[in-house]
């Protein structure tokens, strides 16, 4: 029956996001528990030295050609449409291309070491942080070699073992490498580890894949000119804003090491790690989000998804809002409570990049109802410009205000590229503006006047200079925020009575867990089983290292 079948795709896409979320959640809590002690440990001159190292891994994780993308697709399509064939010669484009970019990577990380070891001012750091960043770069070189098996999973919508993998191996390499840091090892020990940990992981997908899977298998005998075409043509278009993913997110690190070097690295790691829990919830609603927009979209029924989009941007500002509030006034409490010791830049570094964040979060679904109507070249053309703006912005504002410049620099142009994408869309989709507005606005002044009140408030709350008086200090601080947001926006009208509604649902919901109801932000019913989307997008490089 097709209302049987649509429940069980559902329920089986529900159960995958909540596995990823937890997976994502255990692979978060894994890196923050790590980096206070590789901190601590290393000190603060090679934790930056470290932090830089891992970057220039992750940088050239964002060139695989879109390839990730597209053996994900031609799996998929194998299953729907029966292109075994496709999909075996897709694969092995992918672990052709894997390969080269990896020994790409080892080589020209050899050859150019002597003039990249000045630049990030490495000194008398700079031959165990060469042979730090080759076993890093090996242990990337196994894991762009399994990408393909992995791309089996992720086709057919299997989720769960990469969850257990990554979620697995994310806290095998926090324990490995907390053991090794304690040990007194230094660099190369620690990308010793990480690498044997990416072997394990490696080895651990091809088997599983194999298992799960043996007709998807790469075969470069099943290759033909035509799928070249067809997968460089689709890879090329998402390695465009891949490109700008990693201006946006890896290379603050590279421009404060050639600046001001490893140390400023180290301030701003800790920083960026806390400014990015910022966005880690909210990828659930919006996995949730894609496919509800991508039916309503297919129906025509433009008012439906108009209720869509702004009922999802109204609860996402105010998450967004609200959370950045939060962030921006207990920076120095939480990077205390953290770390164990006030390091400023950290908590600068926060302060500067939560609004930033909490704008590219705010502008997520009128991103995702672009997609579902079939328009994503929008998205590119943001990413293109919050990355050239990031470009233009970074050198005059770091000359101006030193290392504050960088993190300045980012949030500023993610807030103009976000303008420009808001008014883009709008005008060139006939859609009015201002509901949007009309639904930001007030979650963006309350949170505003909240946190401007908390923070003069601040002196005046309870906190102190150890760890229970951080905890203390950030607990006080953020209820406060949290209040005077929720209270300014009750007195601006702003939750009606439909949001009491939806609220009693949800609580309805969490009493009686077999219950079927599923809303979306519009209050209807989808109509269409849920489906997780694959999105390439600056939100997927920030998982972290």
């Amino acid at each position: 029956m097709p209302g049987e079948e649509s429940r069980t795709i559902s329920g089986r896409l529900a159960r995958n996001s909540v596995i990823l979320l937890v997976a994502r959640l255990a692979s978060a809590s894994a890196g923050m528990v790590v980096l206070p002690v590789l901190y601590g440990r290393l000190g603060e001159r090679e934790f930056g030295i470290w932090a830089m190292l891992t970057g220039l891994v992750a940088l050239a994780g964002y060139a695989d050609l879109g390839l990730g993308s597209a053996q994900t697709r031609e799996v998929a399509r194998a299953v729907d449409l029966g292109r075994h064939r496709q999909a075996r010669a897709v694969m092995a484009v992918g672990v052709l291309w894997g390969g080269c970019l990896g020994i790409l990577a080892l080589t020209g990380t050899a050859i150019c070491w002597p003039w990249l070891a000045p630049v990030f001012h490495l000194g008398d750091l700079a031959t165990p942080a060469r042979d730090a960043v080759l076993v890093l770069l090996l242990g990337f070189l196994l894991r762009n070699l399994a990408l393909s098996w992995r791309a089996v999973f992720e086709g057919t919508q299997h989720y769960g073992p990469i969850a257990v993998i990554d979620a697995g191996t994310a806290v095998a390499s926090a324990a490995l490498t907390v053991v090794v840091a304690m040990l007194g090892g230094g660099l190369v020990a620690l990308a010793a580890a990480l690498a044997v940990v990416d072997a394990g992981r490696a080895l651990t997908v091809v088997i599983a894949a194999r298992r799960h899977a043996p007709t998807l298998t790469p075969s470069l005998r099943c290759l033909r000119r035509s799928d070249l075409r067809e997968t460089f043509g689709y890879g090329v278009r998402i390695q465009v804003t891949n490109t700008a993913a990693a201006i946006n997110n890896e290379t603050d690190r590279l421009v404060l090491a050639g600046f001001f070097g490893p140390s400023a690295v180290a301030g701003f790691e800790p920083g960026s790690r806390l400014a990015n829990l910022l966005r880690l919830l909210p990828v659930f609603a919006l996995t949730a989000m894609f496919p509800a927009a991508a039916t309503v979209a297919a129906s025509g029924d433009s008012a439906r998804l108009d209720r869509l989009h702004i009922g999802m941007t109204r609860y996402l500002t105010t998450f967004a809002m609200v959370g950045a509030a939060v962030m921006m006034v207990t920076a120095d409490p939480l990077v205390r409570l953290w770390l164990g010791h006030p390091v400023p830049f950290a908590a600068v570094t926060v302060a500067l990049l939560a609004p930033g964040y909490a704008v590219h979060l705010a502008s997520a679904p009128a991103r995702v109802v672009t997609r579902a109507e079939g328009y994503p070249g929008a998205e590119t053309r943001y990413a293109l410009l919050s990355a050239g703006l990031n470009v233009v912005l970074t050198l005059p504002l770091l000359r101006v205000l030193g290392m504050r410049g960088v993190p300045l620099a980012t949030t500023l142009a993610v807030a103009v590229a976000t303008a420009y994408y808001f008014g883009h869309v709008h005008r060139k989709l006939a859609r009015p503006l201002a509901p949007v507005l009309h639904a930001m606005w007030p979650p963006t002044l309350a949170a505003s006047v909240a946190g401007s009140l908390t923070w003069l408030a601040a002196p005046y709350l309870p906190g102190g200079a150890d760890r229970a008086g951080a905890a203390l200090a950030a607990a006080c601080q953020g209820a406060l925020t949290v209040c005077l947001a929720a209270l300014i926006l009750v007195l601006l009208g702003y939750f009606d009575a439909h949001d009491r509604a939806r609220l009693r649902t949800a609580l309805t919901s969490l009493r009686k867990p077999n219950s079927t109801t599923r809303l979306t932000a519009s209050g209807d019913r989808p109509t269409a089983p849920l489906e997780a989307p694959r999105h390439d997008t600056v939100d997927a490089a920030q998982d972290g290292r």
